[in-house]
């Protein structure tokens, strides 16, 4: 169902991009894939700077990274070429084009979506899991995410011989998607009254003092 979701905003993405054409959606789908990677690279990292450790903080950190590098990168891109120049491509071509281009973004940018969503504390609620919003029927989605990023991966990455980002992503998938422990509330202390010791007076009869004691006087 997530699938078929995705393939169908993906569709209204191509036909409202296609509208926009080829130019402006090569923009936005490059920055988007950049977006995505460093999210998914240096949230983290950023996590750990941060020193912030919640309950989906990294799931928080990575959506935040993204979004604002999405932020700078399209800003910076519109400023410096959308604004200043126009690229004129055949009319049938610039439709079809910014069409397969649109629909490529929209999928990936739902890709990154689920994934975060299905990581998340969230994907723990079974009305996710009835939908299939889990990592099992997610892995074609997971694997389309993982293709662009990954090739921006194997370009920039200074040691080969480091983890892929798709074993990055598969290790989030482990940690972040396990079966989480349910807080329990802890006992109320009873409080215990403490033990009341009777104190039992003997009571002394006459004849237990004895007889009276004799004085001498002195005469003077």
């Amino acid at each position: 169902m997530i699938f078929w979701l995705g393939i169908i905003l993906a569709l209204a993405g191509a036909f409202l991009a296609s509208k926009k054409g080829l130019y402006e959606m090569w923009s936005l789908l490059f920055n988007i894939i950049i977006s995505v990677y460093l999210g998914l690279t240096f949230g983290p990292v950023m996590k750990g700077l941060m020193g912030i450790d919640f309950v989906g903080s990294e799931v928080l950190v990575i959506f935040g990274t993204a979004a604002l590098c999405l932020t700078v990168l399209y800003g910076a891109s519109y400023i410096i070429f959308l604004s200043q120049f126009h690229v004129t491509f055949p009319k049938m071509l610039d439709m079809i084009g910014g069409g397969v281009l649109g629909f490529l973004t929209t999928l990936l940018a739902w890709s990154f979506i689920a994934f975060l969503i299905c990581v998340s504390p969230a994907g723990q609620y079974n009305i996710l899991n009835k939908i299939d919003f889990n990592s099992t029927s997610l892995s074609g989605t997971f694997s389309y995410m993982k293709w662009f990023p990954g090739i921006v991966h194997s370009v920039v990455a200074a040691d080969q011989k480091q983890d892929s980002l798709e074993q990055k992503v598969a290790a989030m998938i482990k940690e972040l998607n396990k079966p989480r422990r349910k807080r329990t509330s802890p006992e109320p202390v009873k409080l215990v009254e403490p033990v009341k010791e009777e104190i039992i007076e003997e009571k002394i009869k006459p004849s237990d003092l004895g007889p009276p004691p004799q004085l001498d006087f002195e005469d003077n």
